[in-house]
């Protein structure tokens, strides 16, 4: 695809903290291509470099290497010796703060962009009462910042970044600071105003489920690499890698070596502790290979009589079975392995009874056993 098709093309891109003995390594060689009207997001667990890779973006922080171009023009190349300010850059940006001025009506704090560009008034006016439409603040112009909600505050910030129509949104948390019940409504908000506006936006969050909750695309970081992208659905029903099945949700590993790769609709075979279990093996496994199958809680079938004619059946007994209102949450033991199973409300399930657990073969996926820090390069990103 040429790179006309990406509004944001990130090539290589190193940044190094501190200096002398002190200097980390923050990123290390990260390439991504957003395609333009997406909403992509940066996903991992502190530290490994999401934010900092969007603050390279934004031009507040300057990377030691790499390129980083924005609707095909570069606003950052060390080798061309190219460094565009922030201000000079089609962005707008969110931050985890929303930085409201509290002095401010919503008016003014949406307009402030504008206002120190000194754009006429009228111009001004109408820029901030469309936004302010799409946003869904129209009639509250006067209201002062201190008198507005936090899902109030949150769309001020949304409305002030749009008001310069930047080409690309970039977002740092922009809901951790909301309780839990408005985080989930404002998840709808955002992904809504996005598809609204078709505007390219990266998100940067922690929460996985917001992440799969918002995202087309979710690119998954650790300690300064890109380990995975992928849709959200690809990503939680068919990773590529141990780490992103284990930080993208709850999932159980069984350890194994992979004895047939199986081939068409036919599944692999995978020699494990509790017998050789069939599985969907990740592009990369060879026969003879360390591997793990992951499969999550709620793809594991819970059968009170051993069912016939299943592949994937194993026999355990609950420890323990807590109800959560629309799932029981078990855990059960396979000899002396214990896996998370999640099983429908009305299903009775007694610690200490015996069960069968049908592990469906399409939902058993054979990953590469080794964990980040012992990956090859070769084995990282897409």
């Amino acid at each position: 695809m040429a790179e006309k098709n990406f509004m944001v093309k990130i090539e290589s891109l190193e940044k190094y903290f501190g200096e002398d003995v002190e200097r980390v390594h923050v990123l290390k060689g990260v390439s991504l291509e957003i395609p333009e009207g997406s909403l992509y997001t940066f996903l991992g667990p502190s530290g490994c470099g999401k934010t900092t890779t969007l603050r390279c973006v934004a031009g507040l922080e300057r990377p030691e290497g790499g390129r980083i171009s924005i609707d095909g023009k570069a606003v950052f190349a060390s080798g061309e010796r190219v460094y565009v300010p922030t201000n000079k850059r089609p962005i707008g940006m969110v931050f985890q703060s929303y930085a409201i001025w509290p002095h401010m009506t919503v008016f003014e704090n949406v307009a402030y962009p504008l206002t120190i560009q000194r754009r006429p008034k009228s111009e001004i006016r109408r820029k901030v009462e469309d936004v302010l439409k799409i946003v869904g603040l129209h009639g509250l112009e006067d209201r002062p910042a201190p008198k507005l909600s936090g899902g109030q505050q949150q769309r001020v910030a949304f409305a002030r970044a749009l008001v310069n129509e930047p080409k690309v949104m970039l977002l740092d948390e922009p809901l951790s600071n909301l309780d839990a019940k408005l985080r989930v409504q404002m998840r709808f908000e955002i992904k809504a105003l996005q598809r609204r506006v078709n505007i390219t936006t990266i998100f940067v969050t922690h929460d996985q489920s917001e992440a799969l909750a918002i995202s087309d695309q979710i690119a998954v970081m650790h300690a300064g690499r890109l380990i995975e992208v992928g849709t959200p659905h690809q990503l939680y029903s068919r990773p590529k890698r141990k780490f992103t099945a284990t930080f993208l949700g709850l999932t159980n590993l069984i350890e194994g070596k992979v004895l047939d790769l199986g081939a068409d609709s036919r599944p692999g075979k995978i020699e494990t502790a509790k017998g050789v279990l069939s599985f969907i093996p990740a592009a990369g496994l060879a026969k003879g290979q360390p591997a793990v199958l992951s499969i999550r809680p709620e793809h594991i079938q819970v059968h009170k009589q051993q069912p016939q004619g299943l592949e994937n059946v194993v026999e355990g007994t609950i420890k323990e079975a807590i109800f959560m209102g629309d799932a029981y949450h078990c855990q059960i033991a396979v000899g002396d392995l214990l896996l998370a199973v999640h099983t429908h409300p009305f299903l009775s399930m007694n610690p200490g009874e015996k069960v069968y657990l049908h592990l469906d073969p399409q939902s058993c996926n054979g990953l590469p056993a080794e964990d980040v820090e012992g990956m090859d390069e070769s084995m990282l990103g897409v």
